[in-house]
């Protein structure tokens, strides 16, 4: 979602500032940009909040306040709770959580000095509802979530023209399967067989164009993609009576890929990919 919104900007003569920490992925970004000159890269751990600070400074340093602040790092692993590698678990905390903490904290005096902008905070249609093998991932989305909602009312005290966007994707066709921590090897060719050829969801630059429209319009909460607007309406109107049909109709899934862990035994491999 992050290269299809850099795309985006990039075709619309916008100035572009990225950062990652996997270069490789970003520097191919950088590639596919129509016009790389305005692309500007930078080597950042968003869970380092220093290191953030100082990219904050950096940007605006160099081409001032931007419009728009997009804090979408994100990694997971599918794992049962008992399973969990917890140095891993923390790293999603520090990394989905941590990360829309520090780039918020970062930017958001630059924002206000410049009378206005937007912050975008990438949660997940997991951080309505949780799901099985997703602990930590479901546990950092909400968190990203509740965060984003806090600022927006403090903001909206103050009288501030910044605003907070939560974004929710549900399933969007991007690499993130494939990239997932593995603790059960057996399971990852069921996970990734499953999210890209069996399971309904939204293109990348579909969400990208839903995310820009939902900023644009003003909304404080965009999910992306009819499951995650589904989940949305359902978890607000039913609250945790959504829970159990959703549990009878997702349960085969997640019991074959848990039955894969206990198969595996108490003592799992570690696989990172």
């Amino acid at each position: 979602m992050g290269r299809a919104l850099a795309r985006r900007f990039d075709r619309a003569g916008v100035e572009v500032f990225l950062s990652d920490i996997d270069l490789p992925a970003a520097q191919e970004t950088v590639r596919l940009c129509d016009a790389g000159a305005r692309v500007h890269l930078d080597e950042v751990d968003v869970s380092d909040a220093d290191a953030m600070t100082a990219y904050a400074d950096a940007v605006v340093g160099r081409s001032g306040p931007p419009a728009m602040v997009f804090n979408n790092a994100g990694i997971t692993m599918v794992a049962g709770v008992l399973e969990e590698d917890d140095d891993y678990a923390r790293r999603i905390m520090a990394v989905n959580l941590g990360g829309v903490v520090n780039g918020t904290v970062a930017f958001l005096p630059h924002l206000q000095a410049a009378g206005g902008g937007s912050i975008v905070n990438t949660s997940s249609a997991f951080g309505f509802l949780g799901c099985p093998t997703q602990s930590a991932y479901s546990a950092s989305k909400f968190a990203a979530r509740g965060y984003s909602e806090t600022i927006q009312l403090q903001l909206r005290a103050e009288g501030s023209d910044v605003r907070v966007h939560s974004v929710h994707p549900g399933v969007v066709h991007t690499e993130i399967a494939a990239r997932v921590l593995y603790v059960t090897p057996g399971v990852r060719e069921f996970v990734t067989r499953g999210f890209n050829r069996r399971l309904p969801g939204t293109r990348p630059d579909a969400a990208a164009a839903a995310i820009l429209h939902g900023v644009l319009d003003g909304r404080d909460r965009i999910p992306v993609g009819l499951d995650a607007r589904a989940l949305d309406v359902g978890v607000r109107v039913l609250a945790g009576a959504v829970q159990r049909p959703i549990a009878t109709l997702t349960g085969p899934v997640f019991r074959r890929m848990l039955g894969e862990a206990a198969l595996a035994g108490s003592a799992p491999a570690v696989v990172r990919t």
